[in-house]
């Protein structure tokens, strides 16, 4: 049994350099936490009009979902070191361009260009830092424990980053979100691109194998888990859309801050608990489990039509979304090659915000027609979709190992 306080988690910590990259890692994230509300925010308080601001912030996940797989790819193919400092010079340049276009009143087309490069140029951290766990771990054991260390700081950037970004664009300035996030993804990614010991080496490629890696969209191994995540994603816009409509019926449009901020917590809680207790399964049962209970509790947010009820079940949505984050990672981690695991750990983020952006549109649909409770259906049908292809996939895994 670990003796370590911080149970399983403890020996990670253990490896050199670990601390650091897990750190730098989190603050690296941030520019992908606060751009998409410091936009709408900057762009709202320029124009009054939060519509287009909403869709300045699509542009920033449309650059993101494009961008994203390329940098991860690019790192796995000429490594960290010499990827980072394109990715972060871009960034930076993009996001002062885009303060300075709105704030200038430049032409509106040439916001949504610089919104776009700003997603384009914001590289996933939080692959890189899956990938140097990958490097320095030997065990699965020691691996499902890191991705899902991993899985819980997704979930801190987003739970610190949005509110701290709204606080400094109401307070100081509507501007002052967008840089600080920014500002921080960037002394993010330089701190992680001062840990050179433990960045993975590019692995050596032939000719034959840089032609395949162009032709193909994603590694093999991540198609058959990679559904998952935009079912997954159509869950969290769902949710965070009805969550605010909600607030607004009752009456109290910051309710929708404390119940998003509720499931943000039980996803949370679930990563630390699922990191030491799901360690002792095998991937495929992971995967089967942790997608039928996603799959289970969604749906009961239908059943809530109160605030109080609401807030009891979002907390048991929360415990279950983790998990499903993390043995979806674990099984892509098993199955593709190691010189591709970058770019293989991009492509959920993807998956992630073409779900939200189509979870979004529909659960505001639904909320027009039907009212404010009636956005969780969008929910409980994506939840259903993830239940539906995590067994098909588990047990797909399943027959290939025991016919091998």
């Amino acid at each position: 049994m670990p003796t370590s306080p911080l149970g399983s988690y403890g020996p990670l910590f253990a490896h050199p350099g670990a601390p650091a990259f897990v750190a730098f890692g989190w603050l690296g994230r941030m520019s992908r936490a606060t751009t998409g509300i410091s936009s709408v925010l900057l762009v709202a308080a320029a124009t009054g009009s939060y519509a287009l601001g909403g869709a300045v912030a699509g542009a920033v996940v449309v650059g993101g979902a494009i961008g994203g797989p390329l940098w991860a790819r690019a790192s796995d193919a000429v490594g960290q070191r010499r990827v980072l400092p394109l990715a972060l010079g871009a960034l930076a340049l993009s996001a002062a361009a885009l303060a300075c276009a709105v704030l200038l009143g430049a032409a509106v087309p040439l916001w949504f260009v610089f919104a776009f490069l700003i997603g384009g140029s914001s590289i996933d951290t939080g692959s890189l830092v899956r990938a140097r766990w990958a490097s320095i771990l030997r065990t699965q054991h020691e691996r499902h424990t890191a991705l899902a260390l991993e899985a819980v700081n997704d979930e801190l950037v987003y739970v610190v980053g949005p509110p701290f970004a709204t606080l400094l664009a109401t307070v100081i300035a509507p501007v002052a979100g967008l840089l600080t996030g920014v500002a921080v993804a960037l002394l993010g990614g330089l701190g992680l691109l001062s840990q050179r010991r433990t960045a993975p080496r590019p692995a050596p490629l032939s000719a034959a194998e840089r032609r395949t890696r162009r032709r193909r969209l994603m590694p093999p191994g991540v198609l058959a888990v990679f559904p998952l995540y935009p079912g997954v994603g159509i869950a969290f816009g769902s949710i965070d859309v009805s969550s605010v409509g909600v607030g607004n019926h009752a009456g109290h449009p910051w309710l929708a801050g404390i119940i998003v901020a509720v499931y943000a917590g039980g996803s949370v809680v679930a990563g630390l608990a699922f990191g030491q207790l799901g360690a002792r399964w095998s991937v495929t049962r992971k995967v089967i489990t942790a997608t039928i209970a996603f799959g289970m509790i969604i749906p009961a947010l239908l059943a809530s039509q109160s605030v109080p009820l609401l807030i009891a079940l979002i907390f048991a949505a929360g415990l279950v979304t983790t998990p499903v984050l993390i043995s979806g990672a674990s099984l892509i981690e098993t199955r593709v090659d190691p010189g591709r695991l970058t770019e293989a750990m991009a492509w959920p983020q993807v998956g992630l915000s073409v779900g939200v952006i189509v979870g979004s549109t529909l659960a505001g649909v639904v909320i027009d027609h039907d009212g404010a409770f009636a956005g969780y259906a969008v929910a409980a049908i994506g939840a259903l979709v993830v239940a539906v292809l995590g067994v098909a996939s588990g047990v797909g895994t399943r027959r290939r190992a025991a016919a091998v």
